[in-house]
């Protein structure tokens, strides 16, 4: 696959998050609905979180994000401990604009590198972002059925 059908893959599930990230209300964004363990805004920052922590270690890089994301949005976090440094919706829709594009900046070039760690079956940069590109999907997919058990 080239590079540009990889990212413009990327892109496109980025375009649809941030786009149902700017139809939510911040009471939408935190409300979880019942049979759900957290809420929209965990769902779709936690894509990005992903994204962050698997493409940056796999260049060698530093995280993209401010620091306290990961302990927001990671894996086995839960939007029920949260307390102070929550992003307002207005400040994820820029970190998640601004961050798709630093990492198709770090990537470029690069997508046939090995990502140097175990992760399920990804071996090169390429892989991963495939991968985080059917994750990314899902997560939205998961808010927007939150977004309507809400209603």
């Amino acid at each position: 696959m080239n590079e540009e059908a990889v990212f413009e893959q990327a892109r496109f599930w980025r375009q649809n998050l941030v786009k149902l990230l700017e139809s939510m209300t911040e009471e939408e964004l935190d409300q979880i609905p019942s049979g759900f363990n957290n809420n929209p805004r965990w769902n779709l920052a936690h894509s990005v979180v992903t994204w962050d922590s698997v493409i940056t270690n796999a260049l060698g890089q530093d995280s993209q994000l401010p620091s306290h994301y990961g302990e927001l949005f990671g894996r086995g976090t839960s939007p029920k401990g949260w307390g102070q440094n929550v992003p307002s919706k207005d400040e994820l829709v820029e970190q998640v604009q601004q961050h798709a594009k630093r990492l198709e900046e770090l990537a470029s070039g690069k997508l046939d590198q090995e990502i140097g760690f175990e992760m399920l079956h990804l071996k090169t940069v390429e892989e991963a972002f495939l991968f985080l590109t059917s994750h990314e999907a899902l997560h939205v997919g998961t808010a927007s059925a939150q977004k309507q058990a809400a209603k």
